[in-house]
């Protein structure tokens, strides 16, 4: 005959830590961690605040806190739970809020032909062909566009002036005055002298 499981009851808080060999069931307050070797269910108007190693969870109400289960973790509809769940089977139902991580165990475990030696060697292998594998030739950089140099002002050409000529010197002359109206006198007037008398 299978043992009755214990029973925390609608507003009792049971605070610390609790071990055994039997199912719990839930319907009050749990605070600290719980390792039992045995079932754990969690009603819908219950809350843990805990961390569980038990065989199997069951969760109707609010958990937060890690749990690892031998066996499997099913959320129900109405839970509201956060943390990290890890077991072999994890069920989560429509309807159910969840936040954390869900680990199932290794994989490799359960694929034929698949082992942790073998996914070393690929890794290996890709890490050595990722080594050899020539280096792709760096983009040659855009150069940015010069700015066009601006144009020096033009500065004004000095132009030495020239000195200015000598002015040409004056030809000499002949007396000037109207002489090629008079007719020339003869020598011999010009030499002589005219009296002129003054009437009285």
């Amino acid at each position: 005959m299978a043992k009755a499981p214990t029973v925390i009851t609608a507003g009792i808080v049971v605070s610390g830590r609790i071990e055994g060999a039997e199912d719990i069931e839930v319907f009050g307050a749990v605070k600290g961690s719980v390792h039992l070797d045995g079932d754990v269910f969690v009603d819908e108007q219950a809350r843990v605040d805990a961390d569980l190693e038990v065989n199997n969870l069951t969760v109707h109400g609010i958990l937060v806190g890690n749990v690892t289960a031998s066996d499997a973790i099913e959320l129900a509809s109405t839970a509201r739970v956060i943390g990290d769940l890890t077991a072999p089977r994890v069920i989560v139902n429509g309807g159910a809020l969840y936040r954390g991580t869900i680990d199932m165990g290794d994989i490799e475990d359960e694929i034929p032909g698949e082992s942790k030696s073998s996914r070393g060697k690929s890794a290996r292998g890709s890490s050595r062909s990722s080594r050899s594998a020539p280096a792709r030739a760096a983009r040659p950089e855009r150069e940015e566009p010069k700015a066009a140099a601006k144009p020096e002002p033009k500065r004004p050409s000095r132009s030495r002036k020239k000195a200015p000529e000598p002015a040409p010197e004056p030809e000499p002359v002949d007396d000037v005055g109207d002489d090629d109206d008079e007719p020339e006198l003869p020598k011999a007037a010009a030499k002589k002298k005219v009296a002129v008398k003054k009437r009285s």
